[in-house]
């Protein structure tokens, strides 16, 4: 009765030494990841603060459609 346990036991073990090998795995790609990730940010910071400013340009109002605001009224009022 006793060897059944015992073989559960070391089943039991052996899945968590695998799981813990997976964790560690994945931990380890997230890292590198993380790592690239940081280093794309950190280039293109670097090509952002040294690039010159943008054209300092105000986007022009586009032209009221009814000058009148007639259309407003038929909107808002239904006639």
């Amino acid at each position: 009765m006793n060897d059944g346990f015992g073989e559960q036991v070391a089943r039991f073990r052996a899945e968590v030494a695998s799981a813990i090998t997976q964790a560690r795995r994945a931990s380890a790609e997230a890292r590198e990841t993380s790592a690239a990730f940081r280093r794309d940010t950190q280039r293109l910071a670097a090509k952002a603060a040294t690039a010159p400013p943008p054209e300092q340009q105000r986007p022009t109002p586009p032209p009221p459609d009814d000058d009148d605001f007639s259309q407003d009224q038929i909107l808002l009022h239904g006639g």
